[in-house]
């Protein structure tokens, strides 16, 4: 856990654990931006390469009669001379409580697993965001270095994400 206060962003919670190709991402942060921003922008799905520098390609593949969407999402990573472009289709589901949670398809992506739970609630004029994930990646991760290296990308993109919505949607 590593809490940080950076301008009004407070990172209240960073926690990643791996063990055998499994990845358990926990993260919580407090921004300066109102809830129903935040909640918009959290949803508009096509534009998610919009919030994250790894996201290269964000669209809605499919709309349900459930309300779930299917969306594709094309991701590049770079450590050092090694990039990775990572595909992961995934169904996103808006529950009634408002918690955003997705499942990707392990036969369209390159994920055996990818489950992720966003919840966003209001803290007065501030958003509380807490996520959590279970990722289970198809490509290899060297065993070495490779799991230190993802938890840093993973944390890295959380943070960068906490702050550009901060900073677009902040007060």
């Amino acid at each position: 856990m590593l809490p940080v206060t950076a301008q009004a962003l407070t990172l209240v919670k960073s926690d990643i654990e791996y063990a055998q190709n499994h990845y358990l991402v926990e993260f919580e942060v407090v921004i300066d931006a109102p809830f129903e921003a935040v909640r918009a922008r959290m949803t508009d799905y096509a534009h998610l390469d919009q919030l994250s520098p790894l996201v290269t390609q964000s669209r809605v593949l499919e709309t349900f009669a459930d309300n779930r969407q299917r969306l594709e999402l094309i991701m590049r990573a770079c450590v050092l001379f090694f990039c990775k472009t990572v595909k992961r289709v995934t169904d996103v589901t808006l529950e009634n409580n408002g918690n955003i949670v997705t499942h990707a398809l392990p036969e369209l992506s390159d994920f055996f697993q990818a489950d992720e739970r966003w919840r966003i609630t209001p803290e007065q004029a501030r958003t509380r965001i807490q996520y959590r994930a279970e990722l289970v990646p198809r490509f290899f991760v060297p065993p070495l270095i490779g799991p230190a290296i993802l938890k840093y990308k993973l944390h890295s993109e959380l943070e960068t994400l906490a702050e550009r919505l901060e900073h677009t949607l902040g007060q």
